[in-house]
């Protein structure tokens, strides 16, 4: 895991090779609105998407996380299906809903199931390489979507061309997202990580949590402003030295947000001194988004070497899926 991580700028790289290389047909009918479906480390780059080109979408973008499909998915919905492996078994059910709604299909997988599918029914498809984990992914899988949107004419190329100034921002900040993360990750150690965000990067937030869940082996929660000023807050009271606290910044945030920060702090500090403050570097939204992913990635893969644990280990997931295969 640690080379992946190290590699994310050679993926994102590589990705943007692919997109180039990959021909996608133009619509025949308008599409009025988009569905990315995928699941876990395939499905969180969609997630990603719709905080990142929030401000320019003029259509509904939606992402779905199960086997079925909105209902109102029909032949104006562009459905975006990406499964690393490809036999996702969630996602190769959401094909077969998408297209008996009609809809426009493009696949983004590294084989299995769905590129025998796509290759078979002559749907667009982008192949990514095999061999990885799904969660070491996510540069590849991000980098198609947008991809597909602007060959859609749904995006302009503004956050492309963003990514590409990106990759040499990444290599040069990761020497300090290194030794920063790893301070933190010390002490967090064996606590129960909180992480609280503002809504507008809620992905962001799901994907350190997925991080720590499957690299570092740790449970953990998230919540996002304002929301959780109606409702976690109240929970804060007794001290808790177990509980640490991350609080994911872009110095982007809406005025009322920050304030909301600012009052909840001695809250929080009456339970926990463990608090963080991790904020963004960047010239802009695309940079300052990575970074906050790419220092994620980094956290988690400290905490899974501190509590003793392989990063790349998910046989629980795995057994999993095989008894899933035999019902």
């Amino acid at each position: 895991m640690f080379q992946l991580i190290k590699d994310f700028d050679k993926e994102l790289a590589h990705a943007i090779e692919i997109a180039s290389q990959t021909k996608i047909s133009s619509s025949t009918v308008p599409v009025n609105q988009v569905i990315i479906s995928g699941m876990g480390g395939s499905g969180i780059g969609g997630s990603f998407i719709n905080n990142l080109v929030a401000e320019e979408l003029k259509i509904p973008f939606n992402v779905n996380k199960g086997y079925f499909l909105p209902k109102y998915t029909g032949i104006n919905t562009l459905v975006i299906i990406c499964s690393y492996s490809g036999n996702t078994e969630e996602s190769v059910n959401a094909i077969s809903e998408a297209q008996k709604a009609g809809a426009q299909i493009v696949v983004i997988t590294s084989g299995g199931e769905l590129l025998k599918i796509a290759q078979q029914l002559d749907i667009d498809h982008v192949i990514i390489p095999d061999g990885r984990p799904p969660r070491a992914s996510m540069g590849y899988s991000i980098v198609q979507i947008l991809s597909i949107l602007v060959k859609r004419e749904i995006l302009s190329d503004r956050v492309l061309q963003e990514m590409k100034n990106c990759i040499a921002f990444l290599q040069k900040e990761q020497s300090s997202i290194i030794i920063e993360s790893k301070k933190i990750a010390k002490t967090i150690g064996d606590s129960f990580p909180i992480i609280y965000c503002e809504e507008m990067i809620e992905s962001i937030a799901i994907r350190w949590k997925q991080q720590f869940n499957e690299n570092s082996k740790m449970l953990c929660m998230h919540n996002v402003y304002p929301e959780l000023n109606h409702n976690e807050l109240v929970a804060w009271r007794e001290k808790n030295t177990g509980i640490s606290l991350l609080f994911l910044k872009t110095g982007d945030e809406y005025e009322r947000n920050e304030f909301r920060m600012k009052l909840n702090k001695p809250i929080f500090e009456t339970v926990t001194s463990n608090i963080h403050n991790i904020i963004a570097k960047g010239q802009n939204k695309t940079e300052k988004y990575f970074y906050l992913i790419h220092f994620g990635d980094w956290l988690s893969f400290h905490l899974a070497d501190i509590r003793g644990y392989d990063a790349m280990e998910i046989d629980v997931l795995i057994q999993l899926k095989i008894d899933l295969a035999s019902m």
